[in-house]
């Protein structure tokens, strides 16, 4: 019989709250937090939103010194955060970490260290080495001692569901895996980028027949990972299952922002995660879903085509899109919705005929979900969840 791989440790800190239950509380609340003012000084970005993370209050990890923690980002400063929550009860130094950040830089914009680098003007080694995309995980691996494999990934939007993937083939050495995504990206040129690209909008509304694209959002979150049989015998509470994860692409038929249209690589990726499943097992969808005019009709179309009359919901209505931290942040509210039997309602719809996108709170008695991440390029990941 096989090892099955189990989630033992969740940490998560975005707009909603600082903690899991906090999250998780605000986000089936029937309250709307609407995103801030988009605070700069670039005239072309004046009048975008955000959703800015909530500050935690920092409580210092022993293995790193007070200046360092005070110099650090506060996406790093998250991470330290979201593993502290997910990681008690931990009893070993051979722990692999995959911490990624897609939009890490030190402070708030790239413009600093350009200045310094035209003028030949000294930058220390401490801000130097945060513009590093995987100095997050290595900051992780040496605060806490641990003594495993430490890398960062990339897949633009779908890099949660990679980092995940990876983390589980690294079980096959490593006690332990902590796995996650640490992002904020409400800055200058992040927003100019997104912006540049038309993928911005006014409000959050995935599925809504009037949506106009994503709100940026910041967030992290942390899973810990192991083996069954290793959970069980420390007797760890095993939180959720991680029961299959695939990726695809759409190949040539796609373009390096647009997916294709027939969402080759997506169906691919859920038909594979779900074969051998009863679909009938499945409690909801828990989709990228980001409130782009083309990504939500196509991703829906997709679903119903390999999952259908199944439940289908976007968490980005009340957290936007944290890029790295979308795709953890967002397993950890797949998850804590089955353990919980319930999902909230899709938020922001005023305008939307599509039958599954549910505009109320609903209860669940299933155990299984599946989550989505897609991605510039095609990408395309699903993973699917059992509690």
């Amino acid at each position: 019989m096989n090892d099955r791989i189990v989630i033992t440790g969740v940490g998560i800190v975005d707009n909603l709250g600082t903690s899991p239950m906090e999250c998780f509380e605000n986000m089936l609340s029937e309250e709307y937090i609407d995103p801030v003012e988009f605070e700069t000084e670039i005239e072309s970005l004046k009048g975008l939103k955000c959703f800015k993370t909530s500050v935690p209050e920092y409580n210092i990890p022993e293995g790193i010194r007070k200046p360092m923690h005070n110099s650090l980002t506060v996406a790093s400063k998250n991470a330290l955060h979201v593993v502290q929550q997910a990681t008690a009860g931990m009893d070993s130094t051979d722990v692999a970490v995959v911490f990624s950040s897609v939009a890490a830089k030190p402070q708030t914009e790239a413009g600093p260290f350009i200045d310094k680098m035209r003028d030949g003007k000294r930058l220390s080694p401490r801000t130097a080495v945060q513009y590093l995309n995987d100095f997050t995980a290595g900051l992780i691996s040496q605060t806490f001692d641990y003594r495993g494999a430490c890398v960062s990934m990339d897949a633009a939007c779908a890099t949660g569901l990679y980092s995940i993937d990876y983390a589980t083939h690294l079980l096959k050495t490593h006690k332990y895996v902590i796995v996650g995504g640490t992002d904020t990206p409400a800055v200058d040129d992040d927003m100019y980028l997104f912006n540049q690209l038309g993928a911005l909008g006014t409000k959050s509304s995935p599925f809504d027949s009037n949506r106009d694209g994503f709100i940026m959002g910041e967030g992290a979150g942390c899973l810990v990972l192991e083996k069954e049989s290793d959970a069980k015998a420390r007797g760890a509470g095993i939180i959720a299952y991680i029961n299959n994860i695939s990726h695809h692409t759409d190949g040539a038929l796609g373009s390096p922002t647009s997916p294709d249209l027939s969402m080759t690589g997506a169906k691919a990726s859920m038909s594979a995660v779900t074969n051998g499943i009863d679909l009938d097992d499945v409690a909801f969808v828990n989709a990228h879903g980001t409130s782009t005019p083309i990504g939500d009709d196509l991703e829906y179309a997709a679903i119903q085509a390999v999952i259908p009359e199944t439940p289908v919901l976007s968490f980005k209505s009340k957290i936007g899109h944290s890029l790295a931290a979308s795709g953890i942040n967002e397993t950890i509210y797949s998850v804590m919705c089955l353990c919980n039997g319930v999902i909230p309602k899709n938020f922001n719809i005023d305008d939307c005929d599509l039958e599954y996108v549910y505009k109320y709170k609903q209860k669940l008695t299933k155990k299984i979900a599946v989550k989505n991440s897609f991605a510039f390029g095609g990408k395309s990941s699903s993973l699917v969840l059992e509690v």
